[in-house]
């Protein structure tokens, strides 16, 4: 196979992974559009609440600090990341195609392990075709996300698959170029 031919080929290759698979490293931002919590577990001070995914760094909800109260939010709020002086618009995670991931809120505890208001499996197929998840656990907390992009993600397809499907053409490519060759 000639130097042109390898670089066709693989250029060939590349193309056809990223235009037929690119929905595989698809993501969409979530949002906290509201959250209540029932009650706190820390008796003499304000709690301190977060949301946390494992593997990602938290968010700490310095508005969230008493119970029974609905905190609403519109993606401006302070918790939000500083970067130099401008407030960047960051989601509260992103979610990959329909891989889910294990989240969670918690309140900081200063003696002992943090307390946990809730832990999940947190899913793009958990939102509505709205955009909105609802979650509620009793005497604990309710939470609304949103998710626009949520309800349009690719579902994962497993990695041997796309493997055996580029495999597979790349030896009926490599197949028809030495026929190519032969013939000419």
């Amino acid at each position: 196979m000639s130097m042109n031919s390898r670089i066709f080929f693989r250029f060939l290759v590349w193309w056809i992974f990223f235009s037929f698979f690119s929905g595989l490293i698809s993501s969409a931002v979530v949002r906290l559009d509201s959250i209540e919590i029932y009650n706190t577990h820390d008796w003499i001070t304000k709690p301190t609440v977060y949301f946390v995914c494992k593997g990602e760094n938290m968010t700490v909800l310095p508005d969230v600090t008493k119970a029974n109260t609905v905190y609403t939010f519109k993606g401006e709020e302070s918790w939000q990341v500083l970067d130099m002086g401008i407030y960047l618009l960051g989601p509260l995670t992103e979610l990959k195609s329909k891989k889910c991931k294990r989240c969670g809120f918690y309140e900081e505890d200063t003696f002992k392990s943090d307390d946990v208001f809730d832990e999940w499996e947190f899913c793009a197929s958990d939102f509505k075709a709205n955009g909105k998840y609802i979650l509620f656990k009793e005497k604990e907390l309710n939470v609304t996300f949103t998710c626009e992009e949520c309800a349009s993600l690719p579902a994962v397809i497993p990695f041997c698959i796309p493997a055996l499907l580029l495999s597979s053409l790349v030896r009926r490519l490599s197949l028809n170029f030495d026929k190519v060759r032969e013939l000419a």
